[in-house]
This record gives C-alpha cells, structure tokens and sequence, in this order.
C-alpha cells in the first residue's frame, strides 16, 4: 500500500540534512569532492537564539553545538558566539570523523547494493518503481545503475540529488566546516560513532521497512525542498520547540526508524559526552541539530542525569 503525506506535514526526505552526516555526503557518483576553500557570504544569518548549549558539572563545561548536515553558503558567516565556543575548545567531537566518511564511500555502496540475486524492483510494487525509475532519470541517473540498490539507498541518493538541485551542500554544512576548522587548528577530533554504526542504521532495518521508507521519501518529493527551507529557517532563527514538532511530525508513523536514526543514538552518546565533560580539556560536540530537541534528545537526557545544562540566548 502506497503512503500518503499528510497535508501540511513534513516529509522523511529532509531528515538526513538534520540527523545523518552519512546520508548527505553521499552521492550516486561517490563522495563529494571535498575542498577546503573558505566558506563565506556577504551577511551572516541572524540567528535569534543560538543552537548552542553549555553543559556544566561543577567547574567543569563542555559545549554543545546543533548542526545541519546541509546548507545553503548564505548562512556564512556564523554567528560569533558560535566559532567562540568552538575556539574555547580543545577536542571537537562529531558524529562520525568525516576524513573517514570519504574514504568510506565505496563500502557505504556495497553495503547499499544486493549482493544476490535479489533487486530493487523486486521489493517494489510496480507503481514505486516505475515512479523511482523516472525521478532517478529526471537528474541524468539511468535506472540500471540503481536497479540492484537496497531501498535505503536509493532513499538516501535521491534524497542527496533533490536537496543538492536545490542549492543545499555538504560542504556548507556546519559539520564540515568546523571539521576543517578544528584539522586545520590541530585539535583533537573524537567520532561518536563509526561509519559502519551510521551504515547500519539503515541497512539494519528490515526490506519491508525500507521499503516504507523509500516510499515515504518518494511521497515528499514534491515538497521535499520546501521542507528543507522550513527546517534551515527554524535552525537559523533558533526555534527549537517548532523544530522539535516538526522531528515528530516526520517520524510519525515510523517508529522503528524513530528509534534507530534518533534515540538509540542519543542514547548511546550520552556516556560519551559524559566522559568528554569529566576530561582534563574542554570539549565542544558538534552533532545534528535533531539530536538537540524534543523529547529523548541529548539535551534532555544530559539534564535527566542532574547536569546544568544552559542555551545560550535562550532558555
């Protein structure tokens, strides 16, 4: 059975911009092409209240810093509070080490790709498919190249393909951007997770799931950039309470990528975040932006612990 968006909500295409590094550095031509040039723009983004955190433990701070993945340039430069925190900081801590990531472009594919004789339209109703084929080949990808991908990678391409047409880019994403800063700088750079944990949120999943989800990526297609545009603004004006709906509101429905791609990961950081609090150098975690709202996020599980835990600008 086809799914149908629900008018006026958001759809699952977006979600990897705020909750995957893994999703938005890949590509149906392999990894980006990563550069170190500058980014930066002629006005900086007026970020009303800052997705940033301070959490403390006694005299002890560690700094918490809400990413997206994907951006557009324009939102350069950042705020100065922001590259402050990040300068006050002795280790960097990210969601995956993304030197890593682009060495790991291939085995991210051959995971995506049957290795048997089963095939994408095998998994697929006709309908699906057929639609798939034809928004594959809307960008230039003939549909024999994604004919033995796993539904979640075929999400997760044609998701990268929409979203990049749109002017949105890896390389403008907050993560790459303090990931250079911080190799650049010399800092010490902690993954929270290895390339491999990031695959198998996806991979992990069942074909019936990924299935739904390919689905539910397709059914937002149309509107997948005007989701992307709410999402970047409620990030650069700093509403985090509409952000946390609109998380909720996309996950509705999937409770079993819900958990995968969100709170199993939250939860899995905390202890992590913990141990970076309790080192000798001040640390600040650079994660996605989802990870910091709504309820079973780090924020709140941090807080749960009976850590301070403070946003700049806002409360």
């Amino acid at each position: 059975m086809r799914l149908r968006s629900r008018p006026g909500t958001t759809g699952l295409l977006g979600l990897a911009a705020f909750l995957l590094v893994a999703g938005v550095h890949f590509s149906p031509a392999g990894a980006s092409e990563w550069t170190d040039r500058a980014v930066a723009a002629p006005q900086a983004a007026t970020l009303s209240e800052l997705p940033l955190w301070t959490v403390t433990d006694g005299d002890r701070i560690l700094y918490l810093l809400g990413s997206v993945h994907m951006l557009r340039p324009e939102v350069f430069p950042l705020d100065e509070a922001l590259t402050e925190a990040f300068h006050d900081a002795e280790v960097v801590a990210f969601e995956l080490d993304l030197d890593v990531l682009q060495a790991g472009a291939m085995a991210m594919l051959q995971r995506g790709t049957f290795q048997d004789e089963r095939t994408l339209r095998g998994k697929l109703d006709e309908a699906t498919y057929e639609e798939l084929s034809n928004r594959f080949e809307s960008f230039g990808v003939p549909t024999q190249l994604v004919e033995n991908l796993k539904p979640w990678m075929a999400s997760l391409m044609l998701s990268s393909l929409v979203i990049q047409q749109a002017g949105y880019e890896a390389e403008s994403g907050i993560d790459l951007y303090f990931f250079q800063k911080a190799r650049a700088e010399g800092k010490e750079i902690v993954a929270l997770e290895s390339l491999e944990e990031q695959i198998e949120i996806f991979d992990g999943l069942s074909i019936e799931a990924q299935a739904v989800f390919l689905e539910s990526t397709l059914e937002g297609m149309d509107g997948a950039v005007e989701d992307m545009d709410r999402m970047s603004a409620l990030w650069e004006r700093g509403d985090a309470d509409e952000l946390a709906e609109v998380l909720t509101e996309s996950l509705s429905g999937h409770p079993e990528l819900a958990e995968r791609i969100l709170h199993e990961r939250n939860r899995n950081w905390v202890p992590q975040i913990e141990e970076l609090l309790e080192a000798p150098r001040t640390a600040i975690v650079i994660v996605g932006m989802g990870h910091m709202v709504g309820e079973g996020s780090v924020v709140e599980l941090l807080r749960d612990r009976g850590y301070a835990v403070e946003r700049w600008g806002g409360s």
